[in-house]
């Protein structure tokens, strides 16, 4: 929705987004060095900022401590945040969920169990409805009767191990504005879910993107709120969502039904909850239910970053509990976040000195923190440095003017965040298994699109689910959130484990053995195959002793083609210049039997080929991943063995059939020659270059140590 246009190819993106990555892991490793530097100064007071919202304050010995040591329910941990003004990192002391907070074990412990439901009404609630109660496959909708819904008991999720979990209703029509969602009765808890299903089609897709404010003046006025939010605005694509469901329990009655005066589940707790665009949806329609069930509860499963306005997000911290793990992307999508990294992005790929398929080349291989600044340095001019009297910076600033102008006028100015309280679950690696630390987090803490390998993969609710029931505040934390050694010292760079395709870790020597061994086993299928391995000449002695020129063959392994006379008229078989290969072969008839030696050719013809392309194989992993040692030891050896068996093939040349050989019937003795013919030349090209393959993993062994 511009006038101006940026020249920006897929090319482009991909290269601009990868460096961009590394420029924000470059700005974090910034932060952390000089978060190290300040601990041996003593001076990281100055370096640490404390939340506002937390409600301790750690002394400088215990910062340094949070550095350099683990330990037990410690009250606090150091994270990273993005700065809105340089574009760079800075570090906040943030509380961590302690055990000996009766509220941190509460809420933990009911996002544990109510996350289950926003992982379930993606898939088994429809399942459970269909195979267990009868619903028709093509239904959109799971109906109870109301007048017997407080009396029958027999509408049980115990299928997917939830006996204590009763199925009150549920829509399974998915629209623009109609969403799936569930309303179940968990009496192991003693409360009533309604659970809202998250992205999972393209209708959701297009509900996402739709995040421009609206305005709740109207709203407010419908769900009893009063004036109370005038003046307050909500994801337009949410808000939709949210008013159909609120429009369509009101319609059903089902939850007026369970907390009437004669329900027996009427002193029973409401929670809604949801995982995503679900999570967006069950927080908005929290909102408004909540003037009629006032001690209602929210659990909003990584949902998106763009929901209510400032004031009121904080506003919904009493009834609101958001969750969000790692790097998840869903949660940072806001626009001001967007159009920060479009900007970031644009920047990066004005500042490139080198072309573009060299930055293609070196975005492909792995870099370790301590190498960010030199690899980035090589690629990018310093910010500020690079030239802008160029087409391209010059469409990049009139396409910031118009966006900037735009951005001045309508609603969009207003800047959405995640309503309510947040904990920030994040992984730390340990020794042996990786573990999870939940941390009290804000609205304002997402503020930045974080580019890693797991901003994609953070977003799943099987994860998510299975993390938060496995959190236990009273063990022990042996990790620590930020690397202490000093991030400058020269170590040893090592990319095990790292597989991306065509990096070439290991330099082009790997690339170039791939492209000789490949040949090698196209030349070894072909020297197997072909039926002109040797040319046999012969002569045949008949029992009475006469002596005749014999028929000329090409002969292979397998087949073989009998030659023919180049001009019948003018013909000396016996001369091979007047004989030449005919056009057909043929397998050998069963009347010739195979020797010792012909049939040990056979099978190590065969073998060369397992073996060449087993070491092919690893010669190929080697191009996309850094291999340990023992790796290439075993490269070695295979090649080694194809390069044995290659050369055992030529046997052939001592068998009966490159000899003397007696026909069975007429008792003809036929004495052989052989030479080799173009099958024998493929198999000793063949068998020299599986040597030099063989020759090149010895090298790669050598230079690892």
């Amino acid at each position: 929705n511009n006038d101006t246009k940026v020249d920006v190819t897929l090319s482009d993106m991909y290269v601009g987004l990868k460096m961009l990555a590394r420029v924000q892991g470059e700005r974090r490793v910034e932060a952390i060095r000089n978060l190290h530097k300040a601990s041996l100064n003593k001076d990281i007071e100055e370096t640490v900022v404390v939340d506002p919202g937390d409600y301790t304050k750690t002394s400088v010995t215990d910062r340094r401590a949070l550095l350099i040591t683990p330990a037990r329910n410690r009250n606090s941990i150091l994270t990273l945040k993005a700065n809105d003004e340089d574009e760079g990192f800075y570090v906040v002391e943030k509380n961590v969920l302690s055990p000996s907070n009766e509220d941190d074990v509460r809420i933990l412990k009911n996002a544990a169990h109510f996350s289950i439901y926003a992982q379930y009404i993606y898939f088994h609630v429809r399942d459970v409805a269909t195979m267990d109660f009868g619903l028709a496959e093509d239904s959109t909708s799971f109906f109870r009767d109301i007048e017997t819904i407080l009396e029958d008991h027999s509408y049980s999720m115990a299928s997917v191990g939830m006996e204590q979990t009763q199925l009150m209703h549920a829509n399974f029509f998915n629209g623009i504005c109609q969403t799936p969602y569930a309303i179940l009765l968990d009496g192991s808890v003693k409360s009533v879910v309604v659970a809202v299903r998250g992205t999972s089609s393209l209708e959701d897709w297009v509900v996402d993107l739709q995040y421009v404010p609206l305005p709740l003046d109207q709203v407010g006025k419908v769900v009893g709120y009063g004036p109370a939010l005038e003046g307050h605005h909500c994801h337009k694509g949410v808000l939709s969502r949210a008013k159909w469901l609120y429009n369509d329990i009101k319609k059903n009655r089902v939850l007026k039904r369970l907390f009437s005066d004669e329900s027996p589940y009427r002193n029973y707790d409401l929670t809604v909850v949801g995982h995503s665009l679900g999570g967006g949806c069950a927080q908005v329609l929290s909102l408004m239910l909540r003037p009629s069930y006032p001690t209602l509860k929210c659990f909003a499963y990584e949902p998106p970053g763009c929901i209510l306005d400032d004031k009121l997000a904080g506003e919904c911290e009493e009834f609101i509990t958001s969750i969000v793990r790692n790097d998840d992307l869903v949660p940072r999508i806001t626009q001001q976040n967007l159009e920060t990294l479009r900007d970031e992005f644009f920047d990066v790929v004005a500042r490139m000195k080198i072309s573009k398929i060299k930055v293609f080349q070196d975005v492909r291989v792995p870099c370790a923190d301590e190498d960010l600044q030199r690899r980035n340095a090589g690629v990018l001019y310093p910010k500020g440095q690079a030239s802008r009297d160029t087409p391209f910076y010059s469409q990049i600033r009139k396409f910031r003017t118009e966006r900037a102008e735009k951005n001045k006028q309508g609603e969009v100015s207003v800047k959405l965040y995640i309503p309510g309280k947040l904990i920030h679950v994040v992984d730390a690696p340990g020794s042996e298994t990786t573990k999870y630390v939940p941390y009290w987090a804000n609205r304002y803490d997402f503020n930045q699109v974080v580019l890693s390998k797991s901003m994609l993969s953070d977003h799943a609710i099987p994860d998510l689910v299975s993390i938060l029931k496995s959190i236990d505040l009273e063990e022990y934390h042996e990790h620590a959130t930020f690397q202490t050694s000093d991030v400058t010292e020269e170590t040893k760079y090592r990319f095990i484990g790292e597989f991306i395709c065509c990096s070439y870790p290991h330099g082009k020597v790997p690339l170039i053995l791939t492209l000789s061994s490949i040949i090698a086993i196209i030349l070894s299928i072909l020297s197997n195959q072909v039926c002109k391995f040797v040319t046999r000449t012969t002569t045949i002695v008949y029992p009475n002793g006469t002596t005749v020129p014999g028929t000329g063959v090409s002969a292979g392994l397998y087949s073989y083609a009998l030659q023919q006379c180049i001009n019948p008229n003018a013909c000396d078989r016996s001369d091979a210049e007047d004989l030449e290969d005919s056009k057909y072969c043929q397998p050998y008839p069963g009347i010739v039997e195979r020797d010792s030696n012909w049939t040990a050719s056979n099978v190590f013809s065969a073998l060369s080929v397992v073996f060449g392309v087993l070491g092919i194989v690893i010669l190929s992993f080697s191009t996309c991943t850094k291999m340990k040692r023992n790796k290439w030891i075993i490269g070695c050896v295979l090649f080694l063995m194809a390069t044995l068996s290659q050369g055992l093939q030529f046997l052939f040349l001592n068998s009966d059939l490159c000899k003397t050989w007696t026909h069975p019937i007429t008792g003809a003795l036929s004495i052989a020659d052989c030479s080799l013919s173009t099958g024998g030349y493929y198999g000793v090209s063949a068998t020299v270059l599986w040597f030099v393959s063989a020759v090149g993993c010895a090298h790669m062994t050598r230079s690892l140590g």
